[in-house]
């Protein structure tokens, strides 16, 4: 064994020696109540805290839970309904959703699910305004795209193609 390990226990051992019965028995109980009482605060109380913090928080938990479940079922739902189709692409929609954006297009040209726009003078940030509208409301997305700055700001000439995009179902 270790002489300081050998050393303390000589000491302890006259200490304890050295006292009366009576003294014993009241430092052991006070050695014991020492004990307890680092059990109690160390271990016991904390669990016990910790206990009554989850049981104030189960009922929220459990609400949220639930929620969750539902959203989740919803979610399922609208997943398992086909989306609407988009109604079919014309060149008057095309020219008309063109004019509320204040872009006149020099040709717009249909050949079937496909669309070719060309756009002289327009405004870029209009223009790209109204393809984020179309790619919207008639599902038109952008298969090609030429665009050229000109000389005025925010001037440009373009020439696009557009495809209309089908439903899941359809494909």
């Amino acid at each position: 064994m270790n002489p300081n390990l050998n050393a303390l226990n000589e000491k302890f051992a006259g200490f304890w020696a050295a006292r009366n019965p009576r003294e014993r028995n009241l430092l052991a109980a006070a050695l014991v109540v020492i004990v307890l009482g680092l059990v109690y605060a160390l271990l016991i109380d904390p669990a016990l805290g910790g206990r009554k913090d989850m049981e104030k928080k189960l009922p929220a938990l459990r609400e949220q839970a639930a929620e969750v479940q539902s959203l989740s079922k919803e979610a399922g739902a609208l997943a398992s309904k086909a989306a609407a189709p988009a109604p079919a692409i014309t060149r008057e929609s095309i020219e008309s959703s063109l004019n509320s954006r204040g872009l006149k297009p020099q040709n717009v040209a249909l050949t079937g699910d496909l669309a070719k726009v060309q756009l002289n003078g327009a405004s870029f940030s209009s223009l790209i305004d109204w393809l984020a509208e179309i790619q919207k409301s008639a599902r038109l997305s952008v298969v090609d795209a030429n665009v050229e700055a000109q000389a005025k700001a925010d001037t440009v000439n373009a020439a696009l193609t557009l495809r209309q995009q089908r439903s899941e179902s359809a494909q």
